[in-house]
């Protein structure tokens, strides 16, 4: 006997982990994905499973520790699937964050993870760090701080979590397409292979949709008090070269003449540099364009010059939408927190980042109405 049927509405991240915890309390789950799942945003990441330490700087440190947590959890649960990155933060002259800030910001990340690290951050002189990452611009070079998170193969890492849903009794319809909820847990379903619409009922429906939330509502006509934001991220994948050896270390990065930070790491044997910040609309088509390819090139000749040609002639792009709850002037100092939208018995699921996405699921299963209150 369950508990009642329960529809969640979108194949990511999140809503995976949201249906897997719910059959896992008891309840029959269906998920009803347009694509496939993990297709979207969730296969367009940095490949990153991190606190972000840039989120100390606008004072989010719940949100941070709470990353911590879930990616010492990740680590330990799914070794197979990911594994701790050691990541270089090199300090030069007449950058805009001074080396002082950047140790503090350490020491707060650290004391964060509450011992889970293989490490703990430390301050690399230039001579050492020649050893660990000869190619690294040397020019104007201080030292650097090396620090750990989590990198994870993320296709394999959402497998993992999809197994892990269907084999606690979630039905995965794929190339479903929910064209409409109400909040008396309706759904209208057209399937993408014959076009045929069915309409279904559940006693609760979860709107999982990441980026197409707030679409999916307005398209029922429910009135959303949470506003998205909606982030371009795009990525660069460099192949090795015989003449190059790809570095074992990550770099963490100030993006030139900015406050931006981005990433240049080691990946399943290529280099990966990412990621942009750009303000992008639901329906626009989600690729990198010419500035972005500028902007990422522009990366990698900065702080690793050598890779530069091959960046060019042989690169490779991606790119993926994030939605970040609220709107504010500056995409890049938002956070990445969850907001949630209850309707009668529908609940919207706003933002969220890959790291936490199982303790989303737990908070959002603990939380009326799954908990047994009304």
């Amino acid at each position: 006997m369950t508990l009642g049927r329960v529809a969640v509405v979108g194949g990511g991240i999140n809503g995976l982990c949201i249906a897997w915890e719910l059959a896992r309390r008891g309840w029959s789950v269906s998920l009803f994905e347009q694509n496939r799942c993990l297709a979207q945003t969730s296969s367009a990441s940095t490949k990153l499973l991190h606190g972000g330490l840039r989120y100390l700087e606008q004072g989010h440190l719940a949100l941070v520790a709470e990353s911590l947590r879930e990616r010492g959890r990740w680590l330990r649960d799914v070794p197979q699937h990911c594994h701790w990155l050691p990541l270089l933060l090199p300090i030069y002259k007449r950058q805009r964050r001074p080396g002082w800030q950047w140790r503090v910001g350490l020491g707060l990340y650290d004391g964060l993870a509450l011992g889970q690290l293989p490490g703990s951050a430390r301050w690399l002189k230039p001579d050492e760090i020649r050893q660990l990452h000869p190619q690294l611009q040397s020019g104007g070079l201080l030292g650097a701080w090396q620090f750990w998170d989590g990198q994870m193969d993320e296709q394999a890492l959402g497998g993992w979590v999809l197994d892990q849903a269907q084999r606690a009794g979630v039905e995965i319809h794929e190339g479903c397409d929910v064209r409409e909820v109400t909040t008396k847990g309706e759904l209208t379903v057209q399937t993408s292979v014959s076009g045929i619409t069915s309409n279904y009922a559940f006693a609760w429906v979860v709107n999982a949709c990441g980026p197409w939330a707030v679409d999916l509502l307005e398209r029922s006509e429910i009135p959303s008090s949470v506003k998205l934001d909606l982030v371009r991220g795009s990525h660069l994948l460099v192949p090795p070269s015989p003449a190059l050896a790809l570095p074992k270390q990550g770099l963490f990065v100030e993006v030139p003449s900015s406050r931006r930070i981005a990433f240049l790491l080691p990946y399943k044997g290529e280099l990966l540099v990412g990621t942009t910040e750009e303000a992008q609309t639901l329906h626009e088509p989600v690729r990198v364009s010419a500035a972005e390819q500028k902007q990422l090139l522009g990366l990698v000749e900065h702080y690793l010059p050598a890779w530069l040609p091959i960046a060019q002639q042989q690169g490779r792009w991606f790119s993926g939408l994030r939605p970040i709850v609220r709107s504010r002037a500056d995409l890049s100092s938002a956070s990445r927190e969850a907001d949630v939208q209850r309707d009668g018995r529908l609940l919207s699921i706003f933002g969220g980042k890959w790291t936490t996405a199982r303790s989303l699921a737990e908070q959002l299963v603990n939380r009326a109405p799954f908990n047994g209150q009304p």
